[in-house]
């Protein structure tokens, strides 16, 4: 509608006698000056605009208008009720419905595809997530800094989350509650959620009767930011007419990214508006997004609920859904599916990547780019996140940060990670709070090892490395974490085993480094990831050393070849440090903790202490319940210590470990060169003279190769010999970590001891996943 000539002077003549001026009627109207300035240059303005202003100017608006229609109605016909439009049901009908064809077209334009990690583009009908609804009364969900890590669910990397209670339908959720907050981990799936709901508007499919009004969060630059302004111009309209619909309770409003909100100040505006505004306008339904905690308090009214993960079933539509839009055939599309649900099924770390849509979207990147999915572990991870890195959002620009977004932007791909893992690196040595960082802490190490002038510029890096790769990110104000647990850990890998097998060894042995892996053990029930990523970087300080796991070779094959209740790994431990023992010196100093540790059955701390005479040694080894293979051996190794000045004794051994062999009926040859070897055997080794001890002992030997696999002279560098006692060392700590209560899983225990003290090529054949053989590039 537009002021006839008439109108015009009517409005004129109202303004000079009120004393107003077009600022003061913009100002009473709640218009805006633009469109107060339009209405009476008499350019066209909406009905409702048109309307609004002449009330307020006690005009006539049926005179004024330059328009005449039967459909309008004089103002003494209007009723009187605020809270309606002041159209008669046919108009107000079709404003309804213009409006919303308005925001349609808008939201199918802007919001109903998605973009994947390849670049391509999928549509958001094409997900479907389900919600839990959460056990959290609104009055109890803030919880302090302070006691925040106390929340961290870490085995399901959940912050600040309520009880689950059931798993629910995600639109049949939404369709029974007005005002929902939906909150999830990065990746959940979100913003697919809100955005399926807009989508699902748009076709009719949930709450026709509403106007629907998306807004992105992210998006907020300016302080004054203000709610009513936004759906003024998402809308079209003024704000006189946004308060008129939100009386009526015709807005849908789905508002996603709260955590993406870029200042602490803009977010605690936007929680204070939504609040007031949706007690004060009850009749609609809001719709908010937001990572776990960062919204201080939930308003009145709201339902919390979380996006779950992935079923099985859902994880096969994504994953076809996935390749379906990457211009797969059908038959590819099944061939895919094929090859990486084998992958998940025979890997049950890879299945932990499967259950949030952004990290089951990156491991269909790398089907696509390799053909295969790896069952290394470590090289997944390395080749995701290397996509990660690699990719730079132009729509996630970090406004006036433009220098320190350039500095971090300059950055190598190698330099990235490198500082990813430094910063990882710095919070595994802390035992109270080892996964959460203030951002000024945080901010500070980011700008030392960048060099750059101010912890400001620190700051804008790490907002990049959110916006960009989502690897860290903000999980409460000023609080930020990396986005998943395994990417943390993986950054850890990679600093442990890039520590010299010195540094290792310093920090294993290091009683305080000791007691902060400790702490952390303690405080995930159960541990397994940690525990597992110690045991890689212990494999790591052998991986390369050709006479280490030529001994650990042959320590494998000789307990093999021991027919045995104990555990495995407690008779490799046990020829590890006999062995290990005659190379460093001839002494009884065996060093079986990691034995006994293992196998507390494996009881030899009497028979093998260093402070009890040989005698009692004896007596006490015969007298256990050891198998006589264990026996032998035992009894042969000390053979070998003829320099022990203990002649009564050895020889004692000697004759012992021949009687138990006749009586065992062993083997015939064995026998009788050992029953040579006594017949030579002085009685009093050290005053004869005819007896050659070298030559004697040299002959003890080769029997011992021959017919036991054991004796062998290794002739260990001293290089050599202190790797094996730090080698050693660190899975007598490894050990230790998992006697702690609760610290590992029944699985976890096993996997690990299977594989203690193997040899590299012996654990890349029983754990390719880890240790796999593909050369990381």
């Amino acid at each position: 509608m537009q002021l006839s000539p008439d109108g015009k002077k009517l409005v004129e003549h109202a303004l000079t006698a009120r004393a107003w001026t077009l600022e003061k009627l913009s100002e009473e109207s709640g218009l805006g000056i633009a469109t107060v300035k339009n209405f009476n240059a008499r350019k066209t303005v909406s009905r409702i605009t048109f309307v609004t202003l002449c009330e307020k100017l006690s005009v006539d608006w049926e005179i004024a208008s330059s328009q005449t229609s039967s459909s309008i109605v004089r103002s003494s016909d209007r009723p009187s009720d605020e809270s309606q439009i002041p159209v008669e049901p046919q108009s107000k009908d079709e404003l309804i419905q213009r409006l919303q064809e308005h925001c349609r077209q808008k939201i199918l334009s802007q919001h109903s595809r998605m973009r994947l990690l390849s670049g391509e583009e999928i549509g958001v009908d094409q997900l479907y997530v389900d919600v839990w609804v959460l056990n959290r009364s609104p009055s109890t969900f803030q919880v302090s800094q302070s006691k925040l890590l106390e929340t961290f669910d870490l085995r399901n990397d959940r912050l600040g989350l309520g009880d689950r209670i059931q798993r629910n339908p995600a639109f049949e959720t939404a369709n029974k509650k007005n005002k929902l907050v939906i909150f999830g981990k990065p990746g959940s799936g979100k913003t697919t959620f809100l955005k399926h709901l807009a989508i699902d508007w748009c076709k009719g499919q949930f709450q026709p009767g509403s106007i629907a009004v998306l807004i992105e969060l992210r998006r907020i630059k300016d302080e004054q930011w203000q709610l009513l302004d936004v759906f003024g111009k998402e809308l079209e309209l003024e704000k006189k007419q946004v308060e008129i619909l939100l009386n009526q309770g015709s807005l849908l409003v789905l508002m996603d990214g709260l955590d993406e909100v870029p200042s602490l100040i803009l977010r605690a505006k936007v929680q204070e508006q939504l609040k007031k505004i949706s007690i004060r306008y009850p009749k609609n339904r809001f719709m908010l997004t937001c990572r776990t905690q960062i919204m201080t308090l939930i308003p009145e009214g709201f339902t919390s609920v979380e996006v779950a993960d992935f079923s099985p079933e859902q994880v096969q539509q994504f994953i076809q859904n996935w390749f379906r839009v990457n211009g797969k055939s059908d038959a590819e599309i099944a061939q895919q599916w094929e090859a990486l649900s084998n992958a998940v099924n025979n890997n049950s770390a890879l299945k932990e990547l499967t259950v949030t849509p952004v990290l089951l979207s990156l491991m269909c990147l790398i089907l696509q780019d390799e053909g295969e999915i790896p069952s290394e572990i470590t090289w997944l991870y390395h080749k995701g996140i290397k996509l990660l890195l690699n990719r730079w959002n132009i729509d996630k620009h970090i406004d006036g940060w433009e220098m320190g977004s350039e500095t971090y932007r300059q950055l190598s791909i190698q330099q990235k990670e490198e500082l990813l893992i430094e910063i990882a690196a710095s919070k595994f040595e802390n035992p109270k709070n080892f996964v959460l960082f203030e951002q000024e802490e945080i901010a500070t190490q980011i700008a030392q090892l960048l060099q750059l002038t101010h912890p400001r510029e620190g700051v804008v890096v790490l907002k990049a490395i959110e916006a960009q790769h989502g690897l860290l990110i903000e999980r409460a104000d000023e609080l930020w974490s990396f986005s998943h647990l395994t990417f943390q850990e993986y950054f850890t890998v990679q600093w442990l085993i890039q520590l010299s097998p010195e540094e290792l060894a310093e920090k294993v042995s290091n009683r305080q480094w000791q007691e902060v892996v400790k702490q952390l053990v303690k405080s995930q029930q159960p541990a397994d990831r940690l525990l597992r990523l110690i045991k890689q970087a212990i494999d790591r300080l052998i991986a390369n050393e050709q006479m280490v796991n030529q001994f650990l070779t042959w320590t494998l094959r000789k307990a093999e070849s021991i027919q045995t209740s104990y555990k495995p790994a407690a008779i490799r431990a046990f020829y590890y440090a006999r062995a290990y023992s005659r190379a460093r010196a001839p002494t009884l100093d065996l060093g079986l903790n990691l034995v006994r540790a293992l196998d507390y059955t494996f009881n030899l701390a009497c028979a093998l202490d260093r402070n009890l005479s040989l005698d009692r040694a004896l007596d006490r080894n015969l007298g256990l319940d050891l198998d006589f293979d264990l026996n032998l051996d035992l009894s042969l190794n000390l053979g070998l210590n003829l320099n022990l000045g203990l002649d009564l004794a050895l020889r004692r051994i000697f004759e012992g470990t021949l009687t138990q062999a006749i009586n065992h009926n062993y083997i015939p040859r064995l026998v009788n060169q050992l029953e040579q070897l006594r017949v030579i055997l002085p009685k009093d080794l050290n005053k004869s003279s005819g007896w050659n001890r070298v030559q004697w002992v040299e002959q003890l030997r080769q029997v011992m190769i021959e017919h036991r696999n054991i004796g062998h002279d290794w002739q260990f560098t001293n290089a050599q010999k202190q790797q094996l006692q730090r080698y050693y060392n660190a899975n007598i700590f490894l050990v230790e970590l998992m006697k702690i209560e609760g610290a590992v899983s029944d699985d976890v225990r096993a996997e690990i001891e299977d594989t203690l003290l193997l040899p590299w090529d012996e654990l890349q054949r029983r754990q390719p996943d880890v240790h796999g053989q593909r050369q990381v590039e």
